[in-house]
């Protein structure tokens, strides 16, 4: 339909009115009421800076950002070895080691208590035991956590004839305000040993070093015959699984105990030799699953280091922790201790 408007005053209403239907309309707050405050749970972090699950609330919370992993460039410096303490009696094999969520736990060798202990980092000694209810400790290894679980490694295998070897996952969480706590069972076996005949100290399946990275395990062999360390990815999920060979790498003496600070992209490797010399290797700037794909370098220590190191843990940048068993063999005896390394002058 056409029509025509033939008084201006008549046009200038009309469009004033259009423009005032169309134009966007300011926001009025009421001066009486205050904005609804959403109240959002106090969450923790680790101090390597990663995230612990975050609890669910009516609104989405979004998960920090890991940094990006700069790459570590060596440098000509020392590491340097202190021993802290000599660990309490009843941690006379300590042969694992974390430090989450700013706490410090370890625990006993093979056929001690299927318990793990929070030890101070002052002076060493226990302020908590958490037991797992459903576990043996035949022979535990090595501990490993990811943002929800903690990974405890019955892996140990001196005589390469296993058929149970198994690593017990715990919810993070437990570690706690929880007395005990019942685990799940990843079971598991290497993917290419087909011989499970005994062979104390004298076989290549051994292995007492785990960490977790990007969803998954990663097992690295105490190989015996060669003083090389073999790669397994094993999956963290319950249920009987296999674990999957990748890689070599000489390292020219035992694997007893690995860690992995995400943030700097840097896997630490602890070994000793028949004489019980220790070793650190790190690991640096290697892509997917493959630790060994990028480079690495043997820590070059300030002073010689003799003894059973079974243990190591990130305690922040460059720097971390190990522990040792106590040994008493022949003309040597060795504390069970805690040792502080900084090896901040080898990277930059």
């Amino acid at each position: 339909m056409k029509f025509k408007i033939k008084n201006k005053v008549t046009l200038l209403l009309l469009s004033s009115f259009l423009i005032s239907c169309t134009a966007p309309q300011p926001v009025v707050s009421s001066p009486s009421k205050s904005p609804v405050e959403v109240k959002r749970p106090q969450v923790s972090y680790p101090s390597l800076g990663r995230p612990i699950s975050i609890p669910t609330t009516t609104e989405p919370i979004a998960t920090p950002r890991t940094p990006p992993i700069r790459r570590q460039e060596p440098k000509n410096g020392k590491t340097a070895i202190v021993a802290k303490f000599k660990l309490p009696n009843r941690i006379r094999e300590s042969s694992g080691l974390i430090k989450v969520d700013n706490r410090l736990w370890t625990f006993n060798d093979s056929k001690g208590r299927a318990e793990l202990y929070q030890i101070s980092e002052r002076n060493g000694d226990i302020i908590k035991t958490l037991k797992i209810k459903n576990a043996r400790n035949r022979d535990w290894e090595d501990i490993a956590y990811d943002d929800n679980y903690v990974y405890i490694g019955d892996i140990g295998n001196n005589k390469g004839n296993r058929r149970d070897l198994k690593v017990y996952k715990i919810p993070r969480a437990s570690l706690g305000s929880q007395k005990s706590v019942r685990a799940g069972v990843i079971s598991f076996r290497f993917s290419d040993q087909k011989k499970f005949k005994s062979k104390a100290h004298n076989s290549n399946y051994d292995c007492e070093a785990m960490v977790a990275h990007h969803g998954k395990l990663y097992l690295f062999s105490k190989d015996w015959q060669d003083n090389k360390t073999r790669l397994y990815e094993l999956t963290t999920q319950t249920g009987k699984h296999i674990a999957k060979y990748i890689a070599t790498f000489n390292t020219q003496g035992m694997v007893t105990g690995a860690d992995i600070n995400e943030e700097l992209g840097i896997l630490l490797l602890t070994t000793y030799s028949s004489l019980l010399n220790v070793n650190i290797w790190a690991f640096t700037n290697y892509s997917g699953n493959n630790f060994f794909n990028g480079d690495h370098k043997r820590l070059h220590l300030k002073e010689p280091l003799t003894s059973q190191v079974e243990g190591i843990t990130f305690k922040g940048s460059h720097k971390a922790y190990m522990s040792s068993e106590a040994f008493h063999k022949y003309i040597f005896t060795f504390d069970s201790m805690l040792y502080e390394i900084d090896f901040s002058g080898e990277f930059e």
